[in-house]
């Protein structure tokens, strides 16, 4: 679809038309997706862009749009993005239904509920009482779900139109690796803008834990009891997020990390880090405040 096409009765001013094949962040790098720019905070961000796709802005960002992008301007870029994104997005981003495929070895409790199409379940894959598994999830062999545990629910993200809050629809994915333990209650949302949230093999998600949209959990990993996971976190492998832990959105957290209990993480962690504390700092400096604390 041509950008004119998107934005077609929106007042919005196309400078440079070109092919849209979805919606996106800018954190986002795909070929052929609509981005807004609103912030010049986020300049680098846009200019790291590979390839090609098209940028919503105001008149005075335009400049700062690379040349091999298609180009519309407007007012308000993030509003006008969600108008098309709501327009637009599902037949971007959705194909057709594709039948579910069940092994036959998997173990799927009778109370559990699996949608109707768009499900892939592996062989010896085992499904509690009470989940509920969404379409377009795939769970690979040897990997379990517990029960109430609700897969591919809708993520949150809450956009502005017309002075009215709205949810932004989720029309990604989730990816449930080889051997990946899930334990009871646990929340995990499909990617938003046609994005994964993937678990890594082997690893093992405890009660009452929530990982947001676009998530990625490494190889090896241990989330444990009331965790959050802000949306598109990028988690190495072998890392530990303890218990009652919040990780805000967008960070990087190393290979072989460890999040202490009730740690607030803002920022990212490199491999290997240990933080501690609200908000979270290096676990030896938090270490040596409380000393000094108790003094």
């Amino acid at each position: 679809m041509l950008l004119t096409q998107v934005l077609e009765g929106l007042p919005a001013r196309v400078l440079r038309d070109g092919a849209v094949t979805g919606f996106g962040p800018l954190s986002m790098n795909r070929e052929g997706l609509l981005h807004y720019f609103a912030d010049p905070r986020f300049t680098d961000q846009l200019q790291r862009l590979a390839g090609h796709g098209a940028v919503l802005t105001t008149k005075d960002l335009a400049a700062l749009v690379p040349q091999g992008f298609a180009l519309a301007l407007c007012e308000d870029p993030r509003e006008l993005f969600l108008a098309a994104y709501l327009r637009h997005g599902a037949s971007l981003e959705l194909s057709g239904p594709v039948p579910n495929a069940i092994a036959s070895s998997a173990s799927i409790h009778p109370l559990a509920v699996i949608a109707e199409h768009g499900v892939t379940i592996g062989e010896r894959v085992s499904i509690g009482a009470n989940a509920v598994i969404h379409e377009r999830v795939s769970i690979e062999d040897d990997a379990v779900i517990g029960a109430n545990s609700v897969i591919g629910g809708e993520g949150f993200e809450v956009g502005m139109l017309a002075g009215r809050q709205r949810l932004v629809p989720h029309y990604g994915s989730v990816l449930i690796r080889r051997g990946a333990v899930i334990q009871c209650n646990v929340s995990v949302d499909r990617g938003l803008y046609g994005g994964v949230t993937e678990i890594g093999e082997d690893s093992v998600i405890d009660n009452l834990v929530h990982v947001a949209h676009n998530v990625r959990i490494g190889r090896n990993c241990q989330v444990i009891a009331h965790a959050m996971i802000g949306g598109s976190t990028q988690i190495g492998d072998g890392a530990r997020i303890g218990p009652n832990a919040t990780v805000s959105n967008g960070l990087n957290i190393g290979n072989s990390a460890r999040i202490t209990l009730g740690a607030v993480v803002t920022r990212d962690v490199e491999d290997g880090g240990h933080v501690s504390g609200n908000f979270a700092i290096a676990h030896a400096r938090f270490l040596d405040n409380l000393r000094a604390l108790r003094r």
